[in-house]
């Protein structure tokens, strides 16, 4: 029931609703599956003695009512109508399979969007605790797992149990006692065996997961430092490093579709003495051949449809304790933020309108603390910022420059104290308009690899972007001649991952460029000029300076030297 709830709670209501009409559809296949296996008893009551097409009470109804003129032809009609059955049970059980699968799948889809928004939608301070890899993993890998090992196998053994359930009702109404021993037989069987692997199950899911953060990060480390990787001939270690896990997951897999696979064997061989007991019951209790070979064919052809099905059911049942921790870890993530804030997320915040800023910007009495943090990095501080004027924030390293920036944007949110605008307190219901007011350009600029026109315009659709605009951002980051001139295809010219392609000076003012794109109020440079050479730091600055007294612009800097031309300079 857990289990249930945790895979409830990732649905929307639409998806429930889904869920209920598939669930319909699981049930009119088994009534399907139940018509074929109870239409051979009679077919062969026929078979074994033709007189009984007349003497049968029931089989009489049907005889008279089509007017048969004899018990062959009234043969002929039986095995037509279980062809017929049959071929509609196994056209309606495709079609259940097909709609399961393309639920389950499409699931994998929507979780994984959902997990993605819900992690977006969380405050920046999440992500100082998080490795990004980590978060990569849950959003493509433990989806993936949660849907190919929870749901998928749930959904599968929940129409095998409901088909096992109405063939054994059929069993039942044949024959109370013998449905019940090979009920009984059965069930212990498959159950004695579960209990003796699900701890080591649990065990195992929980190790996957674990082991699986760690490929995850690894690779991620390998990839990410190359350069160092490469200069220093560390790729062996690096190999070396991912190889342990990697390996304990593939056991793991491994392991747990040798457990799900495990019944088969045994019991392949407790359903052929099944038979055998079956036919000697049957021939105990009945008197003749012909009283046998009805019953004999049922349970036959009954045996034919549940062996199967009891094997998906383990199977199912296995893989759910198997991967039950990815899910968990799905079902804790996107319970942990409200869902008004993902609700935005997945439909965008186009229309924010922005927090006025004509007058001053003033942190009055801000105090702020990382979480575990043995002290405050901020502690009553004061500040006031008047509009379009240059203030520079300088200090040691750890001095609180790049907190009080953040705490600005509202990117981080003060314990104690208001941040003010215009006399306007910025309050969580008005911060994603206040933070329309900003273009950030940090040390290290994150630069994907697409075009630099989509580069500038940073998450604008395609379709929606503005090329004035880029040509405009451009011109003022002083970029604009290099790009148009240089570049082999001008702003259409993709830079590679990271702008790999590019130097650093170029970099930084591709990220002025898109700082400025969307034409903020606020210009925040962190560190923006501290890893580049002197004479393409005065560059860089010189387009800064040329938004003087146009803009408010904060320059965060480690040297006076950056900052000398500014308004007004807080030491840190």
């Amino acid at each position: 029931m857990s289990t249930i709830k945790k895979i409830f709670g990732l649905f929307t209501s639409r998806e429930r609703v889904q869920l209920y009409c598939l669930f319909a559809c699981i049930v009119f296949m088994a009534i399907m599956e139940v018509a074929g296996i109870a239409t051979i008893m009679p077919f062969m009551s026929v078979v074994a003695n033709p007189e009984s097409a007349t003497e049968n009470h029931y089989l009489k109804i049907v005889y008279d009512y089509f007017s048969f003129s004899s018990p062959k032809d009234f043969l002929i009609f039986l095995g037509f109508l279980i062809l017929f059955i049959l071929v509609v049970s196994n056209v309606t059980t495709a079609l259940t399979t097909w709609v399961l699968y393309r639920f389950t799948y499409l699931r994998e889809h929507t979780v994984s969007r959902k997990l993605l928004a819900n992690y977006l939608a969380r405050p920046y301070v999440f992500f100082l605790n998080k490795n990004s890899a980590d978060l990569s993993k849950n959003i493509l890998s433990e989806v993936e797992r949660a849907i190919a090992g929870v749901l998928i196998p749930g959904m599968k053994l929940l129409a095998k149990l409901v088909v096992v359930l109405f063939i054994l009702g059929l069993l039942v109404a044949v024959d109370p006692l013998l449905a019940a021993i090979v009920a009984a037989t059965l069930g212990t069987a498959y159950s004695l065996i579960y209990i003796s692997v699900r701890r080591r199950l649990s065990r195992l899911g929980h190790e996957a997961i674990e082991v699986n953060r760690e490929r995850f990060r690894y690779a991620n480390e390998a990839l990410s430092g190359i350069k160092d990787i490469k200069l220093l001939g560390k790729e062996s270690a690096f190999t070396e490093r991912f190889t342990y896990p990697s390996r304990r997951y593939a056991l793991n897999q491994a392991s747990s579709q040798i457990i799900s696979q495990l019944p088969r064997f045994a019991l392949e061989v407790v359903a052929f003495g099944g038979i055998l007991v079956v036919v000697l019951y049957l021939l105990a209790i009945k008197d003749t051949m012909e009283q046998v070979l009805p019953l004999l064919s049922l349970y036959a052809f009954a045996g034919y449809r549940i062996m199967p099905a009891l094997q998906q059911i383990f199977a199912g049942i296995t893989n759910v304790k198997f991967y039950q921790p990815a899910l968990d870890i799905l079902y804790k993530d996107i319970q942990g933020v409200e869902s008004l804030a993902v609700s935005q997320v997945l439909k965008g915040n186009n229309n924010v309108n922005r927090v006025p800023f004509q007058n001053d910007l003033k942190l009055q009495g801000v105090s702020f603390a990382y979480p575990e943090a043995p002290s405050p990095s901020l502690k009553d501080v004061n500040i006031s910022i008047e509009v379009n004027t240059t203030v520079g924030f300088v200090g040691l390293t750890g001095s609180g420059k790049t907190t009080t920036i953040d705490v600005v944007m509202g990117l981080l949110r003060p314990q104690i104290g208001q941040i003010l605008a215009d006399d306007v307190e910025i309050s969580d219901e008005n911060l994603p308009g206040w933070q329309q007011n900003f273009g950030y350009v940090p040390q290290s600029i994150y630069l994907s690899d697409d075009t630099v026109a989509r580069n500038i315009a940073f998450g604008v659709n395609e379709n929606d972007i503005d090329m004035e605009s880029v040509e405009q951002a451009l011109k003022i980051a002083n970029i604009y001649d290099f790009v148009v001139n240089e570049l082999p295809e001008g702003m259409n010219t993709v830079i590679g991952e990271r702008g790999v392609r590019l130097s650093g000076g170029q970099r930084q003012r591709l990220g002025i460029a898109r700082a400025l794109y969307h034409q903020p109020s606020i210009l925040v440079l962190d560190e923006a000029t501290s890893a580049l050479d002197g004479i393409t730091e005065n560059i860089i600055m010189e387009a800064i300076h040329n938004l003087a007294h146009k803009k408010t612009i904060l320059l965060i800097a480690h040297r006076l030297s950056t900052v000398r031309e500014c308004d007004l300079i807080y030491m840190m």
